[in-house]
């Protein structure tokens, strides 16, 4: 009889910490989608100082000098992957930097709430992903909640033009980041296949470090013949944000979530980002967008908590 008590208290105890870790998993998720709408925002002011490979090596760099010194702050010592291991980082590094170098690159040719609901296109893609590669199942209700959001960004992409809709003329910076998107579509199913029990710190900063590699070897050219030292502080500024809010910290919230919520729940809280933005551009002055743009971020919204509830 103690033995079964003892047994219900282990079982009560472990259900106790799972939730608790849920719901980290879900605050972890909402910082996440919060700090990713800055980067369209921010993203926005910058991308024509920089070419977009430089920038976005400047930014992974960045971080991977952040996240060496928490380790050596920590007294942890800095252990080099095995092979089988790097191959695992550069294919994870890769589906990031096409994700990254598409974003600022889109961004020239749009505006942030139209590359956010590129974005918001994501978790649809993500649920195709992990059926097709990985083998993971989702509802009816879960495809059908996807299915909404994903028409929603699109009437958001092509600003509630019905004729562009029925022609499918789509403006060169959202075809551009859109190629990105199925990048990053893959990354979380990516991250729980191949995620082998390395810690997250350590999983972050080689990726990091892979996705720097890359990043080098496709933009050397601009990367070497850039004149850093004219660029203003403002644009150094703005990338020291991307980097330690929106590169390092992010990275290792998605990380975190993936390994302890399904894919699609992960990618779903990208549905927020759109109205982030807009709570930025408002807040930095911007006017309210026409009504049909509106009622889609609340159905963005609304699509992010029946995936949630599914």
């Amino acid at each position: 009889m103690a033995n079964k008590r003892h047994l219900n208290l282990e079982s009560i105890t472990l259900m106790a910490n799972s939730t608790r870790e849920t719901y980290k998993a879900h605050a972890a998720l909402l910082l996440f989608a919060f700090l990713v709408s800055t980067s369209f925002t921010i993203g926005r002011t910058i991308t024509f100082a920089l070419d977009p490979a430089a920038l976005t090596f400047l930014r992974f760099s960045m971080a991977v000098m952040i996240f060496i010194a928490i380790l050596v702050v920590s007294g942890e010592k800095l252990r080099l992957p095995d092979l089988r291991s790097w191959l695992r980082y550069f294919f994870l590094a890769l589906l990031l930097v096409i994700f990254f170098v598409t974003m600022f690159e889109g961004l020239r040719w749009t505006t942030p709430i139209a590359a956010g609901a590129v974005f918001t296109l994501i978790p649809f893609m993500t649920a195709i992903i992990a059926f097709v590669g990985f083998g993971q199942k989702m509802k009816l209700v879960s495809f059908a909640g996807l299915l909404i959001a994903s028409l929603a960004s699109i009437w958001i992409m092509f600003n509630g033009d019905l004729q562009a809709i029925a022609s499918l003329k789509l403006g060169k910076g959202e075809m551009i980041f859109l190629i990105g998107c199925v990048s990053y579509a893959g990354y979380a199913p990516a991250v729980q296949k191949l995620h082998k029990g390395d810690r997250l710190i350590y999983l972050t900063l080689w990726t990091l470090l892979a996705g720097a590699i890359l990043l080098f070897i496709y933009g050397r050219t601009a990367i070497l013949t850039t004149q850093w030292h004219l660029v203003s502080s403002y644009v150094y500024l703005s990338i020291a944000w991307l980097t330690v809010f929106t590169t390092a910290i992010t990275f290792y919230l998605i990380q975190y979530a993936a390994v302890r919520l399904p894919s699609v729940k992960v990618m779903s809280y990208t549905l927020l980002i759109p109205a982030f933005i807009l709570l930025q551009h408002l807040l930095l002055g911007g006017g309210w967008p026409d009504m049909p743009i509106l009622i889609a971020l609340g159905v963005l919204s609304g699509a992010m908590l029946v995936l949630q509830r599914s």
